[in-house]
């Protein structure tokens, strides 16, 4: 039973991945494409502008967790934070923090935070930043486990008012050892439910459980001790119910009135990034129809705009003063490109893109669009 739950998360990781970005030739003719907008790639340097995505210098295929890429994007809904000058936020992997104030964008790195590790997860607390860091064993066979130590960061915040990062919890203060790897995690705004792995000589074993910081998560620090966490043990099931996506009926009815005029035989994938700035909820859609898309949705600062974009590039939009719901095809990727994680900014909504076979990718970037020219 151990490994069940495994199989499970990685095809419905699977699914959400490399989805079929094919739709109903009908409906994608009869939705008009973004003129306005602009595109970049990730360069050594950061990021830097490009015509077209396929036009950006090549790089060689990583697995998605060693590769430049951005792994998780969000909005910044409750402005509670008011020191903060930036209102959406990208986690680019190996590299850094996108922040976006409407069309203004800058990019915030720091190599002994993000060189080591995987980073994902997006969440907010208190208005501010947090993800999580870990290592795949899977995709890195090779790795030393004398260089992990029971110290090493597991969450991290940016500050917005500094443009520094801070790990906030480790490892040691969540009593795990250094053959244990945190594979991932869901907050509910209070509590955080996580799985952990250790690889052992005949296979591996997965442990779930839950914790609770009697601080305020921003004011923790590795430096505290365990005395300040409160722990609960956690079973599988309840693990996979957290993160396992529910049907779309069960969706809250902003996302449900946005997406309204799909057809009822398309078959799709959603993540849905609530206002809380929590962990995403996921749902599903099982259609008649055989292509599964992943999509991405939530709303802006202020609740602006609620937005929903697949992975083909179909966008739904809603401006929270009016009623009408606009769509739009974003420009059409080449062969073996895909869109992703999404953020809104002020006016500005930006998408991440990539180029991926299977498990591995390659060129990685994101595209900005004007929603002033397309919802007036």
């Amino acid at each position: 039973m151990k490994n069940i739950f495994f199989k499970i998360f990685i095809v419905t990781n699977l699914i959400f991945l490399f989805s079929c970005t094919e739709k109903n030739k009908t409906t994608a003719t009869e939705l008009p494409t973004v003129k306005i907008h602009n595109w970049y790639y990730f360069s050594t340097e950061g990021f830097q502008k490009i015509d077209l995505p396929q036009n950006a210098p090549e790089v060689y295929e990583k697995p998605w967790t060693e590769s430049v890429r951005i792994t998780s994007a969000a909005s910044l809904v409750n402005l509670e934070n008011k020191n903060s000058e930036f209102s959406a936020f990208a986690l680019v992997n190996k590299k850094g923090l996108l922040c976006f104030n409407d069309d203004k964008i800058e990019l915030y790195c720091d190599n002994s935070i993000f060189l080591p590790d995987t980073a994902d997860s997006l969440v907010f607390s208190n208005g501010k930043p947090v993800f999580y860091l870990y290592r795949s064993s899977f995709f890195n066979s090779d790795l030393n486990q004398t260089t992990i130590h029971s110290t090493r960061p597991f969450l991290v915040e940016f500050a917005p008012d500094s443009k520094l990062f801070y790990p906030i919890v480790s490892y040691s203060n969540l009593n795990l050892k250094d053959e244990d790897q945190i594979t991932g995690y869901f907050w509910d705004g209070k509590t955080w439910a996580c799985s952990a792995k250790k690889t052992l000589k005949n296979g591996v074993e997965f442990s779930y459980f839950c914790w609770q910081p009697l601080v305020p998560l921003t004011e923790a620090s590795p430096a505290l001790g365990q005395e300040v966490f409160v722990f609960n043990s956690l079973t599988e099931n309840g693990y996979k119910k957290m993160i396992l996506p529910k049907l779309f009926e069960e969706s809250p009815e902003e996302l449900k009135s946005l997406l309204a005029s799909i057809p009822k035989e398309f078959s799709f994938y959603i993540s849905w990034k609530n206002p809380s700035g929590t962990s995403p909820e996921n749902y599903s859609h099982i259609g008649t129809s055989d292509n599964f898309l992943s999509a991405h949705a939530g709303f802006s600062s202020g609740k602006k705009y609620i937005t929903a974009v697949f992975s083909d590039g179909t966008t739904y939009i809603k401006k929270s003063s009016e009623n009408s719901i606009k769509a739009f095809r974003l420009p059409l990727l080449p062969k073996g490109f895909s869109y992703g994680e999404i953020a809104v900014s002020g006016d500005t909504l930006y998408i991440a893109w990539e180029e991926s076979s299977f498990f591995k990718t390659a060129r990685a970037g994101f595209i900005s669009v004007n929603l002033k020219e397309i919802i007036n």
